[in-house]
């Protein structure tokens, strides 16, 4: 199973039905903030995906069998996820959940501009202009310097960038421990970092203060209802899914090159905004959604075109940590002089 989900292919689709779900994960959060104090809601979804884990794998087993060394590695780059996490949320409150996702996905065009000095991946111009069309995109959405700009928009860059480096510690920790010790790792952050949070709106929480944002970070914790419980239920195996399909992608393929197939979140927000809040995008933020689009799809229509490799040359063995393939990755050659030579991520 294990070398089938290592499929470039595979692992690919798998990343893009884990980013169309994750939406409504967003969605029920957002349902749940007029309730609930995030740190209440990441505690709680938190125990549950550890619950899930121990019964459907082995990842505490593997994550006890890791030295101190790769626990902390592993701890250290699912904080940057819980960093990501918690921006994108707080702002969440106070933002539509199209704009919001929109925004968010200057992060894949963060991973192919950090892929250069972090992993040694190398971008040719055709890469780059879409990285630049994305860009432009983002700048639709965002709208700064006018009278719709607003502040918390710059948290969700915040939230971008935080999940950008996430995923490149995970590319270079590609060949550390496991799959499965990675992803309960990641879990056990997030229930270490919402804890003291947890206890901060237990001790002194915020009386309401007609700020969505602040009062979602800062409320006192309530019992959850039935539909709470079920919500939370619900994100718990979305984001499992998410965070499985996701670090296999980032374990097997090259980082640059997966960044597009995240973009399947984006129609996917639209239209659960739509559904649960009517929250149509306008024109401008279409038009920021369609070059986003159109930068990450022409990335991966010039990725054919050259027929870049997108595997190591070894598949690494995520089921064994004692597995440590060679570090040549990608070779890809562009005839026109773009995108070519040896990646090696280091």
């Amino acid at each position: 199973m294990t070398e089938w989900m290592q499929r470039p292919v595979i692992a690919l689709l798998m990343l893009a039905a884990g980013m169309a779900f994750i939406p409504l994960n967003d969605a029920l959060f957002k349902l749940m903030s007029a309730r609930l104090p995030l740190a209440e809601i990441t505690f709680v979804r938190g125990l549950m995906t550890m619950v899930i884990l121990a019964v459907v794998s082995n990842g505490f087993r593997a994550m006890a069998s890791l030295s101190a060394a790769e626990f902390w590695q592993f701890f250290a780059r699912g904080l940057c996820l819980v960093v990501a996490m918690v921006l994108f949320f707080v702002a969440l409150g106070s933002l539509p959940l199209p704009t919001c996702v929109a925004i968010f996905f200057i992060s894949p065009l963060l991973i192919t501009l950090l892929s250069v000095p972090f992993l040694g991946e190398r971008i040719g111009i055709h890469r780059s202009l879409s990285v630049l069309a994305g860009m432009g995109g983002v700048l639709l959405i965002i709208k700064p310097g006018t009278d719709a700009f607003q502040p918390e928009t710059l948290l969700v860059f915040g939230a971008a960038l935080s999940y950008a480096l996430f995923q490149i510690w995970t590319r270079r920790l590609k060949s550390v421990g496991n799959l499965e010790a990675m992803v309960t790792v990641q879990h056990v952050a997030y229930v270490a970092a919402a804890t003291p949070a947890l206890i901060y709106n237990f001790l002194a929480p915020l009386p309401p203060s007609g700020s969505a944002t602040l009062d979602f970070m800062l409320r006192a914790p309530t019992m959850p209802g039935l539909i709470d419980w079920l919500f939370i239920a619900a994100c718990a195996v979305m984001v499992l899914f998410l965070s499985w399909v996701s670090s296999n992608a980032y374990r097997a393929v090259e980082a640059s090159f997966i960044a597009p197939f995240e973009y399947a979140a984006i129609p996917f927000a639209v239209i659960w905004g739509i559904l649960i809040w009517q929250d149509w995008p306008d024109m401008l933020a279409w038009a920021g959604m369609g070059l986003i689009l159109v930068g990450g799809l022409y990335t991966v229509y010039r990725e054919r075109q050259q027929n870049t490799t997108v595997m190591s040359d070894t598949p690494m063995p995520a089921s064994t940590a004692a597995a440590h393939p060679p570090e040549q990755d990608m070779p890809g050659h562009d005839a026109s002089g773009d995108d070519s030579g040896q990646d090696q991520p280091r």
